[in-house]
């Protein structure tokens, strides 16, 4: 008797497993998003369900959506990859995030697997360097890009540690707009959030970095991070 709901079980298990990867694209260039579309489409167990160009369309996309995994851009208009992949991964903490990105600075991927993130891949590299992380993120495991594994060794293994008391010396407008340039906003899209003019921006940029004794965008977005200043909720 129990043969058939054994056969009919079967049936269904296969059917799942047959299923291809249903995948979101976030990223802000169009091009972009149809190559990327055109390589992952021929892949026979994945299918690009959605794509969307800034973050709030990301995240309506993915509630619409609701994709196996969102493939995610850090630097998106209106609202950055990090904040995106917290807002999705609230409501929808099964959905895999593969962030796709220019960004090599270890500092970016700690922050975003610490949210989450499953899979963290160049733009540069290979596709199958992507495909192999959108399947890895969809089984539940991690990816990191080998390209940035030499980053991640050299950043967290014998650093020297931080000075401390160093957050004292900024403002509290310039500890904002530190925690808003580390998670990939444009002087535009802060000048915009804060009602300041983007020359307002631009000077309290150059004063955290003289203050700081930053000298690239890699020691401000480590700076933010070790000190609390990428304030995402």
């Amino acid at each position: 008797m129990m043969e058939p709901h054994a056969t009919t079980c079967d049936a269904r298990c296969d059917t799942l497993s047959s299923m291809p990867i249903r995948i979101a694209i976030a990223d802000d260039h169009a091009v972009f998003r149809s190559g990327l579309r055109a390589l992952l489409e021929k892949e026979t167990d994945m299918a690009v369900v959605a794509e969307a160009g800034t973050g709030f369309d990301a995240i309506k996309m993915a509630s619409e959506n609701d994709p196996d995994v969102l493939i995610l851009d850090i630097s998106l208009p209106g609202l950055p990859g990090p904040r995106v992949a917290e807002m999705v991964l609230q409501t929808r903490p099964r959905m895999a995030v593969v962030v796709l990105t220019m960004h090599e600075d270890a500092y970016y991927m700690q922050e975003l697997f610490r949210i989450g993130a499953r899979g963290y891949v160049l733009k540069k590299s290979t596709g199958t360097d992507l495909i192999q992380a959108i399947r890895a993120a969809h089984r539940g495991e991690q990816y990191i890009d080998p390209a940035v594994a030499s980053h991640v060794i050299s950043t967290f293994v014998g650093r020297e540690p931080r000075k401390k008391g160093r957050l004292d010396i900024l403002s509290r407008r310039e500890r904002e707009i530190c925690g808003l340039l580390a998670m990939g906003h444009t002087n535009t899209e802060i000048s915009r959030l804060l009602s300041i003019s983007e020359r307002t921006v631009e000077t309290h940029r150059a004063n955290i970095m003289a203050k700081l004794d930053l000298r690239s965008r890699a020691e401000l977005v480590r700076f933010a991070i070790d000190n609390g200043l990428m304030k995402l909720g």
